[in-house]
Order: structure tokens, then C-alpha cells, then sequence
């Protein structure tokens, strides 16, 4: 059968290189996309959980307004009070209400691997004549690297070298570059609220992202608390899953627990859920032109083809080909182009991304400066599945027909 098939095939050798050319190119387009698109996703979510986790836990920030005070002072007449210069603001600044309940919760939940308790403030870093404006972030250095990829960034020391609450600090490469400071240099921490303290910077992090490595510090959560005179204070918590998927599962469930925000990296993350769901139209809609583009050829060549072959329809009947033969051998064709066809668009498309891989664009994307290209074998599974699933769909159809077709109805239509 895959020999008639073949002869059938290469007996119209220009029609069947068009329609291999048109399933192999819209494969190939397919796997260009698909790899550009999941390659740059993969390193946006990693940029966004190098810092961060799974599950963010924070204390919620009371924002105070005229809104909320109003009912609470003037129940009775609260229509007729006009605030002169109304509240607002924060009523303080964010901190967890139970950090030891929340520890013993976590301690005890088998869906997480880890967590971390985290300060953020922001200070002012000096060093001889330069300043800058820093993100200093307080951890337990031995809990955070359990719990975020940060020592993977790490160009200088290691991140546990922050154990010991001893006045060190790590910088971005970005804030280094601004004071003109080196390793093992000492500069000048404030807040604002007391003298500037020494800190010996004993590591360098480069994220590769200037927003964040222009303004990043880390130094250990004591020395944080102290230098912000909070003792104590827990502004959140780091929590690392085993299984990333249920994490907007296990933040809607624990936001019943306490009047802290708990919220899964997807809802902290609402821009990049968004592009990515636009990158996923933009598959779907190229899947789609590949079942278009490769069904259209075949069931026009197969259509085609049936009209020139009524003769040899009628012979093969004659000689005992039965119906169901006939379908066999018109499928096979219309399954022999779209292996074929999908085949070489898997190749062309693996080059591609190959060649466009290597370009250097120009801009620092991680640790390179060219595209980041995804080589999952998702991609090549989904493009070669819809070129053959096109194939089948447009080949039953003629091949239906054709099979319907008796030496009689052949004869007489001759």
C-alpha cells in the first residue's frame, strides 16, 4: 500500500513538493515562535522568582482615608462632616502580625519545601564622596538560599557568608559601579533614623537586570531590624512549594488563616500572567494556520489527484481492491506528506532557532546578550502532532470519496 502511495505521489512530483514545502514551513514557523516565546518566559519567571517564591506572605498596609475614618468617629452625622485636610497615608509600616504562627504552620504543611523570613526597607548607602539610594533587603542567609536561586547570581563571595549578623552586606554589581566601591570595602548604611553604620561588603550579585541591580543590597535580618530600629520586625514571608502549580491554590487558603496578605507568585505577578496568556493566543493562532495551511494542500492535491486517477481507481477495484482499500491508500498518502512535510519542519525549525540563538542583540539578557531560546520537546511534539493531525483531517475526506467511487460509476463518468 505504501508503495502505490509513493508512485501515486511522485507521479505529480511539483504539486507534492509544494505541499511538503507548505506543511514543513508552517512547522518551522511554529517551532521559531514557540521556542523565541517559552525560551524568554522561562527566563522572565526566573528573574521573577530569583528575589522571590512560589508564596509571598506580607503584612497588609493600612492605608488611611476619610472614607474609612469618617463612619468610625461620626456614625450618627457622618454626612455632614467635610474634613478641612482629610487623613491619609499609612497608618504604619507593613509587618507581619504572627511571624511564630506562621512559622509553626509552615514547619508543619508537607506541600512546603521551605521558607524564609525577609525585611525590606529602603536606605541610603554612602562611600567617600558618593551616594546612593538602595532596596536593602534583611534574610536569614542559611533559610533565603533555600528558598530563592540568589547564590546562583552571586559573581563575588557566597551568600552565607551573611551568617553571624556582623555589619556585612552584599551590593549589585550596579550599586557597586555607582559608589565606585569594591569588595571588602567599607561603606556607610542609614535609614534616616539614627547615624550612618559601617558595612563591609563581603559579595557581589549581578542579576543582569539594571533596575534591579542598580539599586539591590542584602545583609543579614538582624542587622536590618537594628539599623531600622525595629527590632523583631518581619515585613514577610518566602515560601517555596514542591509543587509550583498549587501555589495560587495555597494562598487563596491561607488568606483565611490571618489578616496578612498571602499571595501566589502568579497574582504578585499580574503583568507577566497577562503576556504570557497573549503568548499563548499567539501559539494557538499559529497552531491553527499550520492545520489550515497543511489541510488546504493535501485535500486540494489529494482532490486533485483522485480526478486524474478515476482509471486506476477502476483497476484496483476490479482487481479486489475493496473500499476500505482505497481509504487505506489515500490516507496514506495524505499521513506520508504530513510525516514528511512536518519532518523537515522540525529540522529547519531546530536550525533556526540554532542560528537566531547565536545573534547577539546587543542588550545583557541574564548571562549573555543573545535570545533565549527554549529547545522543550513540548514544541516539536505540538508542531509535528498538529502537522500530522492536518494531514489526517484533510486526506479522509477525498479519500472517502475516492473510496466510494465503483468501476461502473467510473466507466460511465469516462
Amino acid at each position: 500500500m505504501t508503495f502505490l502511495a509513493l508512485r501515486q505521489l511522485f507521479s505529480r512530483k511539483r504539486q507534492t513538493l509544494l505541499i511538503l514545502l507548505g506543511i514543513s514551513f508552517g512547522t518551522m514557523i511554529y517551532v521559531l515562535i514557540a521556542g523565541v516565546q517559552l525560551g524568554f518566559r522561562k527566563y522572565f519567571q526566573d528573574e521573577l522568582l530569583n528575589n522571590t517564591s512560589h508564596i509571598i506572605i506580607q503584612g497588609r498596609e493600612d492605608i488611611i482615608d476619610k472614607e474609612a475614618l469618617t463612619p468610625r468617629f461620626f456614625k450618627d452625622v457622618k454626612s455632614l462632616i467635610y474634613w478641612i485636610s482629610p487623613p491619609a497615608g499609612k497608618r504604619s509600616e507593613s509587618s507581619l502580625e504572627n511571624y511564630l504562627g506562621w512559622s509553626d504552620r509552615l514547619s508543619n504543611d508537607p506541600e512546603v519545601m521551605a521558607f524564609a523570613p525577609r525585611l525590606s526597607i529602603k536606605a541610603i548607602t554612602t562611600y567617600r564622596d558618593s551616594r546612593a539610594s538602595l532596596a536593602l533587603t534583611g534574610v536569614l542567609p542559611e533559610k533565603h538560599v533555600k528558598v530563592t536561586q540568589l547564590e546562583n547570581y552571586m559573581k563575588a563571595g557566597s551568600f552565607n557568608d551573611l551568617i553571624g549578623a556582623s555589619n556585612k552586606v552584599i551590593l549589585a554589581s550596579g550599586v557597586l559601579e555607582t559608589l565606585g566601591a569594591r569588595l571588602n570595602d567599607t561603606i556607610f548604611l542609614s535609614t534616616g533614623l539614627g547615624e550612618s553604620k559601617p558595612y563591609k561588603i563581603i559579595g557581589i550579585i549581578h542579576f543582569g537586570n539594571p533596575q534591579i541591580d542598580d539599586v539591590s543590597a542584602f545583609a543579614h535580618i538582624k542587622d536590618v531590624q537594628q539599623i531600622n530600629k525595629t527590632p523583631g520586625r518581619i515585613s514577610e514571608i518566602l515560601v517555596s512549594l514542591y509543587d509550583i502549580e498549587r501555589s495560587y491554590a495555597l494562598a487563596k487558603l491561607w488568606n483565611l488563616y490571618s489578616l496578612d496578605k498571602v499571595e501566589g507568585w502568579e497574582e504578585a505577578n499580574v503583568h507577566f500572567m497577562s503576556m504570557i496568556k497573549i503568548q499563548d493566543i499567539v501559539r494557538l493562532i499559529v497552531t491553527l494556520s499550520i492545520l489550515l495551511v497543511a489541510g488546504f494542500g493535501i485535500y486540494n492535491v489529494l482532490s486533485i489527484m483522485i480526478s486524474q486517477k478515476h482509471k486506476e481507481i477502476a483497476i484496483l477495484r476490479s482487481i479486489g481492491y475493496g473500499p476500505e482499500k482505497i481509504l487505506q491508500l489515500f490516507l496514506t498518502q495524505g499521513l506520508l506528506l504530513g510525516f514528511t512535510g512536518g519532518l523537515l519542519g522540525l529540522v529547519l525549525g531546530f536550525l533556526l532557532n540554532l542560528y537566531f540563538g547565536s545573534i547577539d542583540i546587543g542588550i545583557e539578557i541574564g548571562e549573555g546578550s543573545t535570545l533565549i531560546i527554549s529547545y522543550a520537546p513540548s514544541i516539536y511534539l505540538t508542531a509535528f502532532g498538529a502537522a500530522l493531525t492536518a494531514s489526517f483531517i484533510a486526506s479522509y475526506f477525498p479519500a472517502r470519496r475516492a473510496s466510494e467511487l465503483t468501476p461502473i460509476e467510473i466507466i460511465r463518468s469516462e
